[in-house]
């Protein structure tokens, strides 16, 4: 069983490093295709490829946001892998907290074709502002280390079994393909920073302002609504069972 995954970045360059090596840890091959990057992450991209073959800069784009632009990927290197291959919906500030063929196995023993997630995710609090205020958070640290605080509120589907006779028709469905039948059981954990720093945050905040694909979740500007009280959340501690509220 192969595992390829397809990762759509853009404006990511703090944090797109530590994404795509991770993912090497269980990814055959990562298909990187960056929607119109202004910053570094396109070039950091092209740098790590040249260290890494599993990570391949696929394309660069100016069009606009949409899921669609994964089954770019998928129709032309589908016919390469058999209904036994699997693909991972990988965003670029993301890090599956499992093993993911584990969960894979569990799947295709249920007969299933499609794996969601709980989204773990962590939240820039009132702790993560003090810190930063004095100068003592770092984007150099590993973003494991800066940010500690985190609910579990949020699900999406993240693995999908391959079809290597079906294409993606994207007007069917831009989650996953169409076609693909029975969700496992069980999620599968999976850690998101979305909310890294103030910088961070401020820059994703404008550009997603404005776009009807990310109208129900961005709403302001302003980046200090996004700071959450951390007595509202969970404490990581590495070792101890996620916690769900």
């Amino acid at each position: 069983m192969k595992l390829y995954a397809i990762c759509l970045i853009k404006d990511e360059d703090d944090i797109i490093e530590q994404t795509l090596t991770y993912a090497m840890h269980y990814c055959e091959k990562i298909f990187v295709i960056d929607n119109g990057s202004s910053d570094r992450t396109w070039k950091i991209v092209q740098e790590l490829s040249t260290q890494y073959p599993q990570i391949i800069p696929y394309s660069q784009t100016f069009e606009p946001f949409s899921d669609g632009l994964r089954a770019i990927v998928y129709n032309d290197i589908h016919q390469d892998l058999t209904d036994s291959d699997w693909w991972l919906r990988l965003d670029s500030d993301e890090f599956l907290a499992e093993d993911p063929r584990i969960e894979i196995v569990r799947a295709m023993t249920e007969g299933c074709d499609i794996i969601w997630s709980w989204q773990i995710q962590f939240y820039f609090t009132e702790h993560d502002l003090s810190a930063w205020e004095k100068g003592e958070d770092s984007p150099e640290t590993p973003i494991f280390e800066r940010r500690l605080y985190y609910s579990i509120n949020w699900q999406e589907p993240r693995l999908f079994r391959n079809q290597s006779k079906r294409k993606w028709n994207v007007a069917v469905n831009v989650d996953v393909p169409d076609g693909l039948k029975g969700v496992c059981r069980r999620r599968i954990l999976n850690r998101h920073y979305q909310y890294r720093d103030p910088i961070q945050i401020e820059k994703r905040l404008q550009l997603r302002f404005g776009q009807r694909s990310f109208a129900a979740h961005v709403k302001t500007v302003d980046w200090r609504r996004t700071i959450r009280q951390s007595k509202d959340l969970n404490y990581y501690r590495e070792g101890e069972p996620w916690q769900f509220r």
